[in-house]
């Protein structure tokens, strides 16, 4: 089912915050928003996710392997289903600086 191109439009924003311990992602409350105004019920969200490091990490990158998982937590919907609302896009909440997925 492709939604109306009304639809489409910014990307949504997931925040990853770091710390020495891991990750925590969060939608940006604007893009929380407008999935809701948008999806209604089909919006399964959650409001933060945390990802412990078992490594020292790369702060620089999302790793992209956990991007479709991180994703369906957050939202209850696939990449694929948000890339037709405009993609999504990961950010820095400090800096608001995109975050490029190896």
């Amino acid at each position: 089912m492709t939604p109306p191109a009304a639809l489409a439009g910014p990307p949504i924003i997931v925040l990853r915050s770091i710390n020495r311990e891991g990750e925590t992602y969060a939608l940006e409350p604007r893009s929380l928003e407008r999935l809701r105004r948008e999806l209604g019920g089909r919006l399964r969200s959650h409001p933060r996710i945390f990802i412990a490091h078992e490594t020292a990490a790369d702060f620089e990158h999302v790793h992209g392997a956990i991007v479709p998982q991180i994703i369906q937590l957050l939202t209850g919907l696939s990449e694929e289903e948000l890339n037709q609302l405009g993609g999504v896009s990961f950010q820095d909440p400090v800096t608001e600086k995109e975050l490029p997925r190896v």
